[in-house]
């Protein structure tokens, strides 16, 4: 495996516990980062987002269960547990997404990672009247799709 990708998944493994040091061991002076929420540029504004994103969080963990990689290029498919003081009353909560990972030709930092993820599933889906709406218009485009469609 990829010692880039092997560091990536070591890094997120525990996403409260990250410190600068390691941020600047993973990713590249010149990252791109991207997800449903921001993006980020530079190794300096990763940090920040490293750091920005755990101050409400009381866990944030990954666990990955499929790497698909091809020379500079790797996609990783990951479920995020983590846990919000503001969502469903602070319980654990699962989110199923995936990483899109370019790294340098030697093989020892990411230049550009893209997460995906439904960000409804993530946040609105979690808050109690706004997730019983959102849940219920899923159902409602779901039932759609039968073979009247």
């Amino acid at each position: 495996m990829s010692q880039a990708v092997t560091k990536l998944k070591a890094l997120y493994a525990d996403f409260l516990t990250v410190d600068v040091k390691s941020v600047a061991d993973l990713y590249a002076e010149s990252v791109v980062f991207r997800d449903p929420v921001h993006e980020v540029k530079g190794l300096q504004a990763m940090q920040a987002y490293f750091a920005g994103v755990c101050q409400n969080l009381s866990e944030c963990r990954f666990e990955f269960d499929r790497v698909v990689g091809a020379g500079v290029w790797h996609s990783l498919w990951w479920v995020m547990h983590y846990r919000h003081p503001k969502l469903q009353g602070g319980k654990q909560l699962h989110l199923r997404g995936a990483s899109l990972i370019q790294i340098d030709a030697r093989d020892t930092q990411v230049v550009f990672h893209e997460d995906v993820y439904d960000l409804g599933a993530m946040v609105y889906e979690q808050v109690p009247l706004l997730g019983t709406v959102i849940r219920h218009v899923k159902g409602r485009l779901g039932d759609s799709g039968g073979e009247n469609g």
